[in-house]
């Protein structure tokens, strides 16, 4: 993903939940969904008797997006449903729906991917985004997926797997070394490898009785202007950045790291962009 991102966007650092979505739909839907959407489009095709007439599930669906594009392509006889936590997404991927005319053939409906609220072995194919969520989430969405699909069905989930964020996770152990907190490397470290490896994925995968697993792994880039972008990035600011300075001891230390990262990344990249990769991964299989 070659998108380039140098706008320097500024948000408060406490944003409400309506807002967030907006963000979501804005900023993460083009820079970050739609790459994952690509691949699954690209990597598995869906019979076209289940296009005329199937029941299809999004799990986390987000804005509804993908829910919406699938209608689309989809004849009369398919219908959707979407599950996501944020009931302020789901207003807006209701709008969506209604604009696009398919407002009939598709339900969203407030669930998470542990607790998706709808009943068992309902569904003929099943997609589910995890791309966002913590990796001790995944066993338990990847069991629940399997409840509520039909015998036969195709799941496919969509998830960031281990070497992801790499390069900024190496810009964020010099800034930890310039400014004396190298004691909180060790938590950086469990950062670093906190993401599933595409074989524990499977194996997991397997022990949720999913069979006839297969992966797909790409590598998607980020490009940013520079240090200070890359930290304004919405996409970043929203979906990471918490997280990723979580690790350190209070909010005094956080901010401080946070304003001296700029420097570190800006020396880091000699006057090219600083690219971000991840490994995006599909998970493929049959119930």
């Amino acid at each position: 993903m070659q998108t380039q991102t140098n706008a320097k966007p500024t948000a408060p650092n406490a944003k409400d939940a309506k807002e967030q979505a907006y963000l979501y739909d804005l900023y993460v839907v083009p820079l970050w969904r739609e790459a994952f959407d690509q691949m699954v489009d690209e990597e598995v095709k869906i019979p076209a008797e289940l296009l005329e007439k199937g029941v299809f599930l999004d799990a986390e669906c987000g804005t509804g997006a993908y829910a919406v594009d699938l209608l689309l392509r989809a004849g009369k006889g398919a219908v959707v449903v979407g599950v996501d936590a944020s009931e302020e997404k789901l207003v807006l991927a209701r709008g969506k729906a209604s604009i696009q005319m398919v407002a009939d053939r598709v339900t969203f409906r407030q669930g998470t991917l542990q607790a998706l609220g709808v009943a068992p072995a309902a569904f003929d194919w099943v997609i589910a985004d995890a791309s966002l969520i913590p990796a001790n989430e995944i066993a338990a969405a990847l069991v629940e997926l399997h409840r509520v699909a039909k015998q036969g069905a195709t799941l496919v989930l969509k998830l960031t797997t281990r070497g992801s964020f790499d390069e900024f996770f190496s810009v964020y152990w010099e800034a930890l070394y310039d400014m004396d907190l190298t004691a909180y490397t060790p938590q950086l470290e469990a950062l670093t490898s906190a993401r599933l490896t595409v074989s524990d994925a499977e194996a997991q995968a397997a022990r949720a009785g999913w069979k006839s697993i297969r992966s797909v792994t790409r590598k998607e880039t980020f490009p940013f202007a520079d240090g200070a972008t890359f930290l304004a990035s919405p996409l970043i600011e929203t979906a990471f950045l918490h997280d990723w300075l979580a690790l350190l001891p209070d909010g005094a230390t956080r901010a401080r790291v946070k304003q001296h990262l700029p420097a570190v990344i800006d020396r880091a990249r000699h006057e090219l962009d600083f690219d971000v990769s991840i490994k995006a991964t599909l998970v493929i299989a049959q119930k």
